[in-house]
């Protein structure tokens, strides 16, 4: 019925258990290796993270103090202007160009869109510092 002996399928029991073991310690080691690769990267680049992220509040901290010394600077300004006269009250035709005559309403006007320059200004070199900081 068989045509060989039952040794012989010992046999090739036994080798066809060795060559799957040896398969699956292989694949074990390789695995071990992998999961070892895989938590370094995670290290590294959770350190990454953090020295970007550190960078980025760094950076968002200065554009956010330059952001209030502008704002200062306009409420400042803004308060001085008070003491111009408006276009309502104004009588004469002050055709001067210099700023020294601006009614209040325009000077007013003229340093608002200065300030909101500078803040977007501000902004945007924020964001090619950041950017910079990235691609060191």
């Amino acid at each position: 019925m068989f045509p060989l002996s039952a040794l012989t399928y010992v046999k090739l029991a036994a080798g066809a258990l060795i060559l799957l073991g040896s398969i699956w310690f292989g694949w074990h080691l390789r695995d071990v290796d992998f999961q070892s690769y895989k938590a370094k990267q995670a290290i590294e680049t959770q350190k990454l993270q953090e020295a970007h992220q550190a960078s980025a509040d760094r950076i968002e901290s200065e554009k956010n103090a330059q952001i209030r010394d502008i704002n200062t600077k306009l409420v400042d300004a803004i308060s001085e202007l008070r003491s111009r006269p408006s276009r309502a009250q104004a009588t004469g035709t002050g055709s001067c160009g210099t700023g020294a005559t601006l009614y209040a309403d325009d000077a007013e006007f003229l340093v608002r869109e200065a300030a909101r320059a500078d803040i977007i200004r501000t902004g945007l070199a924020a964001c090619y510092d950041q950017y910079d900081a990235l691609n060191k």
